[in-house]
């Protein structure tokens, strides 16, 4: 049987997965964290090790779990009286222990992915890529102008981003994005503290095109971006342009074998992966995306992702 572990609420990148299991007559379950404190019946037999969802024992009846977003906020009606913020807090941690402890049961099942190495970084990333023999782009993390200013003197075109994420967020009537940015020194000199939050600061790549690999089990599906103009520094502010074209990509042999040992070294079977082509013919790799999203390539390159991921799932989980 197959689990599927994923939001309670449409997630574009597992329900079409789901469609394809019904197409097929698969046999599966959805468990999302609000399962186990709404409306499901689920218990946990420690001393006998039996997990069991809705009368079924996972631990018995599942082969292969589909892995996709199943981090969520706490939905609960707590009644008034309670010090909501704190029970809030408390209850978090003991749903994250909970949760721990059935991935460890749920532990030897085949996993896609296994939520162990979802959680590898970007910086650790770029470590892991070079090692590969991967090209990367010289970075720096600093908190302070000076170290930003030398970084700027050796790499003159350089950008900033997040370390972690790029997201948005919600004020009043506006909603507002954070991308990748170019910087320079006068950027940095016009700051008004020395000290600054931990910030990544990367050399800008002379980039010919963007690639987005979507990468399955050791098969690569390569999506080359093409933009007209060259000169930006996110390429998702140009996603709605008229003027962008994504076409598939083959690597070369040597790059697709290095993909593969960066991605067997950081134990992941599934991912998306951008990196860039320079316009020096180098492909210099950017970073990993454990769960990063898939359906737009799949669907302007005709890769049909979902019902790959499907007929893996499938072919892994009903031995």
């Amino acid at each position: 049987m197959i689990l599927i572990l994923s939001f309670k609420e449409y997630e574009q990148c597992t329900d079409p997965v789901i469609d394809w299991l019904l197409y097929y007559n698969v046999p599966f379950l959805k468990l999302t964290q609000q399962d186990l404190y709404d409306s499901s019946k689920v218990s946990i037999d420690i001393t006998n090790r039996k997990l069991i969802y809705n009368g079924v024992d996972l631990i018995k009846e599942v082969n292969c779990i589909y892995f996709r977003r199943f981090e969520d906020n706490i939905h609960l009606n707590l009644r008034s009286g309670y010090p909501i913020s704190q029970v809030l807090f408390e209850l978090k941690y003991e749903l994250n222990d909970l949760i721990k402890h059935i991935f460890f049961l749920l532990k030897d099942k085949i996993w896609f992915p296994a939520p162990y190495n979802v959680s590898i970084d970007k910086l650790t990333s770029i470590i892991y890529a070079q090692d590969c023999g991967l090209k990367v782009p010289k970075s720096l993390v600093s908190n302070n102008k000076q170290d930003f200013i030398d970084f700027l003197s050796k790499y003159p075109s350089s950008i900033i981003k997040p370390i972690r994420f790029s997201g948005y967020y919600i004020m009043g009537d506006n909603t507002y994005n954070v991308y990748t940015n170019s910087i320079d020194i006068e950027d940095i000199t016009q700051l008004e503290s020395d000290i600054f939050f931990p910030s990544l600061i990367q050399e800008k790549v002379n980039k010919d095109f963007e690639i987005r690999t979507f990468y399955l089990d050791g098969d690569m599906y390569a999506s080359a971006i093409l933009v007209d103009d060259k000169s930006y520094d996110d390429v998702k502010r140009n996603f709605a342009s008229e003027h962008i074209q994504w076409i598939p990509f083959k690597f070369p042999d040597e790059i697709e074998n290095k993909i593969r040992l960066f991605m067997n070294k950081i134990s992941l079977n599934t991912g998306s992966i951008d990196m860039i082509k320079t316009v020096d013919g180098e492909f210099t790799f950017i970073e990993v995306n454990p769960v990063g999203q898939y359906i737009a390539p799949s669907n302007r390159c005709n890769f049909n992702l979902e019902k790959l991921i499907a007929k893996w799932l499938i072919k892994n989980g009903t031995r």
